[in-house]
């Protein structure tokens, strides 16, 4: 997880589990670090206010105000699942008030011109972050040009793996299916060398021309199949319940 801070800090493993960790895995996605993010929760009432400060370093193929178009439609219907999937439970709200990014300072020429992000459980990400630099080997050995490498693979172990490869310059469909195809094949290869041939793998490219809000929201539809399971959570029942947040009467 990036660096979290929350006020007041007792709101942590509610904004880390419905908020701060499914941003990143979907922001990730695209490419963009996510370096720090820093939280401030205000409950009124029966409504939980959130306001959030986003510290990142985007792509370049992002357009100006483009990546605060996606962040702020993530943050919305993070919050509608919230509040539908676990605020009922305890009668409350969820609502952004706000949200800022501002630029991380940019990293040395040669470690930004190739970006590998790997998302993926702990117990994993040893082998995953070999098959990642692997793929970059290999793409550089193949002068295929991107900038960035994404691997990630759900937070519940499931043996999935999805990569995306981020292009600076358009391709044709038929290009972009083919290089994706060659990922998988290579990927699949390289896993199986590893000990870890039982992972399937989905790989996708993207180039300028494709419309990340499509992406961002693909993505969302995953997370909003986790949100059930978040709202059964013992610490966060407990949370809630000690902060005044107790379950509708019937």
């Amino acid at each position: 997880m990036t660096a979290l801070t929350v006020e007041p800090p007792e709101y942590y493993p509610v904004v880390e589990k419905l908020f701060a960790g499914p941003i990143q895995d979907a922001l990730e996605t695209l490419g963009v670090e996510l370096v720090g993010m820093k939280v401030g929760v205000k409950p009124v009432g029966r409504v939980i206010k959130l306001a959030f400060l986003f510290e990142i370093r985007r792509p370049e193929t992002f357009l100006p105000g483009e990546l605060d178009s996606i962040i702020s439609g993530l943050l919305e219907k993070l919050a509608e699942d919230a509040t539908r999937t676990f605020g009922r439970l305890y009668d409350a709200r969820f609502q952004v008030a706000g949200f800022r990014t501002i630029e991380a300072a940019r990293k040395p020429r040669k470690e930004e011109e190739i970006s590998l992000v790997v998302n993926c459980p702990d117990d994993i990400r040893r082998t995953i972050e070999r098959l990642g630099k692997g793929l970059v080997i290999y793409l550089k050995d193949k002068r295929v040009e991107f900038s960035t490498i994404t691997l990630t693979m759900p937070v519940d172990g499931r043996p999935k793996l999805t990569i995306t490869l981020l292009v600076p310059e358009k391709k044709s469909p038929h290009d972009k299916e083919a290089l994706a195809k060659e990922l998988e094949r290579k990927s699949t290869s390289y896993l199986r060398t590893l000990n870890a041939g039982y992972i399937s793998v989905e790989a996708k490219v993207l180039d300028p021309g494709d419309k990340k809000i499509g992406v961002i929201m693909k993505k969302l539809d995953e997370i909003e199949k986790e949100a059930e399971e978040l709202s059964r959570m013992d610490d966060i029942r407990e949370l809630m319940s000690v902060l005044g947040k107790g379950t509708p009467e019937n």
